[in-house]
């Protein structure tokens, strides 16, 4: 991995605690409607610094894979799609991740929560990535209770594994409320975390992605009321719209609750004060699912502001001058990547086909430079099975300090400004999951080009595309120069294979999603492609 230590003290402990779909303006720091649901993270972003600049990937797999790599989902093959249940698809195994660089850098690594990013085969799990262990679901989305498969719902898909077996979870609160179950599974590993060695805890909640049900009757009517105190229900009641509005706000509550309580946990071990906790979420969120982005435009799915631009803060004592801070430089997910690595003292220097598009941060935190003053959204080509146009049907969005060039579908729901209480069809039908599925592919309408000055209009209001103001000519022929070199690096994401096996191996493993395609190990793959892993985990009946 080539990555140096500069000391041999204990370096600081980094939690990176992920929400799935947060939409934006839903946290007490950017809207005080929201303020009673978010006590917590507001009070740990006003300590910390705010990056009020902060960009994810427009839906789930792309944007998991950037933060654990560092990269463009370009650069990395992820460009488009989502991994699906039965999909012979993941990130590429020549990757680098972040758990695998501070593993040999004397940190205990831990996963909870949703991986999303490949499971066909057992080298594409957390712990074949960096991780020591892992509890948690492998696809895009689950039940909170049952943990079933909303795709594949007589299927459980819930695994527990280390680095020599990984199995189906067997443990009594398997039924508990997911980010209850999370957080009880994060307090136990600080709990247990030895003094002498560094924490990397990588928390990616279920919170607050739907459904907000479960498969059978159980919980028909979403999060029991009881989970929550009778003044936080009753605000909820009254200024929620729709049914799916209330429970996207229930869930919120009930993880900024589970994150106060790992923030006491780690008061209460001493680890505070030499603790990086760093909260974002994966993207935008989804309008059919609660998450409504206004002012901003758009939803999941899409390429504009709604929903790639989410809340990020990190927050600790070590940042020192810097709490309590707004950071207004532009930053991409990537960014945490290499700026994780500069904050915990670590220099690490990629191999030539793992450049890193990500860059460090704390110069621009600390005044001292502009760090980055472009930024590729995404852009989808170099896709085996799909063969797109920029012109015509393939969509793309970069920016620069000011000005937004975009190609995209101009669709009237996935490009419509959703306020909290603007009205959704389907929004009253908790069961509802399938009027409006948020995600790359379901982008329609006429293609259109696009410039947005966001600087005057962050909100998406005025196409300048066409505008004979010689700035605005410009900007759109800055914009598009840099295309090349982003393309110049891009990585052919593969044709996706579906399994028509997979279903079959899951019954037989009492009705368990657990990777299928066992003979494809990691002894098979060259040497020079796995440099840090030197085994995959088996199937293991019990841990």
């Amino acid at each position: 991995l080539n990555s140096v230590s500069t000391n041999n003290v204990v370096k600081p402990n980094v939690i990176i605690i992920l929400a799935d779909d947060l939409g934006w303006n839903s946290v007490g720091y950017t809207t005080d409607n929201m303020l009673y649901l978010t006590p917590v993270i507001t009070n740990l972003a006003n300590n910390g610094i705010i990056m009020n600049n902060f960009y994810s990937q427009e839906v789930c797999t792309p944007s998991r894979a950037s933060l654990l790599t560092g990269r463009y989902p370009l650069s990395i093959g992820m460009q488009y799609g989502m991994v699906l249940a039965t999909a012979n698809w993941g990130m590429s195994l020549d990757e680098i991740t972040i758990a695998e660089v501070l593993k040999e850098e004397n940190y205990n690594t831990h996963m909870l929560g949703k991986w999303h990013l490949g499971h066909y085969t057992p080298d594409y799990l957390p712990t074949s990535r960096g991780f020591d262990d892992y509890i948690g679901f492998l696809n895009g989305e689950n039940y909170y209770w049952s943990k079933r498969s909303p795709d594949f719902n007589e299927f459980i898909d819930f695994l527990e594994s280390d680095q020599t077996c990984y199995t189906k979870y067997a443990q009594d609160d398997i039924n508990e409320y997911s980010t209850t179950l999370y957080t009880n599974k994060a307090l136990d590993i600080i709990d247990n975390h030895p003094t002498d060695k560094s924490l990397f805890l990588y928390l990616a909640y279920q919170a607050v992605h739907d459904p907000f049900i479960d498969y059978d009757d159980t919980y028909v009517n979403g999060i029991p009321d009881s989970y929550l105190p009778s003044d936080v229900l009753e605000q909820i009641n009254a200024s929620g719209t729709g049914l799916k509005r209330k429970e996207y706000m229930k869930s919120l509550y009930l993880l900024d609750q589970s994150i106060g309580k790992i923030y006491d946990k780690l008061d209460e071990k001493d680890l505070l004060d030499n603790t990086y906790i760093i909260f974002l979420s994966d993207n935008g969120g989804c309008h059919g699912g609660g998450g409504k982005n206004g002012p901003l435009r758009g939803s999941k799915g899409s390429l504009f502001e709604g929903a790639v631009k989410v809340n990020s803060f990190i927050s600790s004592p070590l940042l020192n001058s810097n709490q309590g801070s707004v950071y207004n430089g532009l930053m991409h997910i990537s960014d945490w990547f290499p700026t994780i690595l500069s904050l915990v003292d670590v220099d690490y220097t990629p191999i030539s086909n793992n450049q890193l598009d990500g860059v460090n941060q704390v110069p621009g935190w600390n005044g001292l430079t502009t760090p980055r003053s472009t930024m590729l959204y995404n852009i989808y080509t170099s896709i085996t099975d799909r063969n797109f146009d920029i012109w015509k049907d393939g969509s793309f969005a970069i920016r620069n300090d000011r000005y937004k060039l975009m190609h995209t579908y101009n669709d009237v729901n996935f490009g419509n400004w959703y306020e909290p209480t603007t009205p959704i069809a389907g929004d009253n039908d908790l069961s509802d999951t399938d009027t409006y599925r948020c995600a790359q592919q379901f982008i329609k309408g006429e293609f259109t080009y696009w410039l947005f000055d966001l600087n005057e209009d962050p909100y998406e209001y005025n196409n300048l595309y066409d505008s004979t103001n010689s700035e605005h000519i410009q900007a759109k022929q800055s914009l598009y120069s840099l295309l090349p070199n982003y393309l110049a690096n891009a990585k052919v994401k593969p044709s996706i294979v579906w399994s028509n096996t997979a279903t079959d191996y899951w019954k037989d493993h009492d009705s368990n999603v657990v990777p299928w395609d066992v003979e494809y190990q990691i002894n098979n793959i060259p040497s020079n492609v796995r440099r840090s892993m030197k085994s995959t985990p088996k199937y293991c009946e019990t841990m």
